[in-house]
């Protein structure tokens, strides 16, 4: 079949499936008009706290060593924000990725030069906790930004071999010692050079981007730059 007959099927069934399903603000969930392209109302866009932007540029409010090179952040890590990515993750809300991605694509071109990056890959589940939850929520981010920005999603080059259970109760100390070991590069080879950019849905602690960082640059990554939705850490 063609491909502008492919394409335009694609278009008639996404048109349907938004008639049958309106799509809703993924952080309210007001329903919105069929032709919108990023999911959020414009009341929760005035509510929502984001990151200036140049605070995440300069790095001056990082206090200590990183392996990761630079945070790309949108949002602050509270009120609707934090409820609507809570869904996103333990309630099979997995249908929010297509809004996260495109909120974070466009904070990463307004960021970084996307010419200087190689590759594009997602901090990874165990492959027991993804059996669980059904999906990996920052792999389906990280292909919508592969898409949107044009870079190879990788993400199978970086493996969980460790199920570290959930860190959210842990302090850093202990976040940090639960990962060792938990993350193994596939292939050498394949990102030896390579500047990267890392997505996962939230960043803490920062411990978990730290660990996979750490990781990748022993491997042979020249850059590693992350790119969160939001963070709950102060500037």
């Amino acid at each position: 079949m063609a491909g502008w007959k492919v394409r335009a099927i694609e278009r008639f069934l996404n048109i349907l499936a938004r008639l049958l399903f309106p799509p809703k603000c993924i952080f309210c969930g007001k329903v919105l008009s069929i032709n919108v392209n990023v999911e959020i109302c414009a009341d929760c866009i005035k509510e929502v706290s984001f990151i200036d932007d140049m605070d995440i540029r300069s790095r001056k409010f990082w206090s200590r060593k990183n392996w990761y090179d630079g945070i790309i952040c949108v949002y602050q890590y509270n009120s609707v924000v934090k409820s609507s990515i809570v869904r996103y993750k333990f309630y099979n809300r997995s249908s929010y990725y297509r809004t996260f991605g495109k909120i974070l694509a466009d904070r990463i071109k307004k960021t970084i030069k996307i010419s200087d990056f190689d590759l594009i890959m997602s901090v990874p589940l165990h492959k027991n906790k993804e059996r669980r939850r059904g999906y990996n929520q920052s792999l389906l981010i990280s292909k919508v930004l592969s898409k949107e920005l044009g870079l190879r999603e990788s993400s199978s080059l970086l493996i969980r071999t460790k199920d570290t259970g959930s860190q959210s109760l842990l302090n850093r100390k202990d976040r940090l010692e639960n990962l060792k070991g938990a993350f193994k590069v596939r292939s050498e080879d394949a990102i030896r050079n390579k500047n990267i950019l890392l997505v996962d849905d939230v960043m803490t602690t920062g411990s978990t981007i730290d660990e996979c960082s750490k990781v990748l640059k022993k491997a042979g990554a020249a850059k590693v730059v992350a790119a969160v939705i939001a963070t709950g850490r102060k500037y």
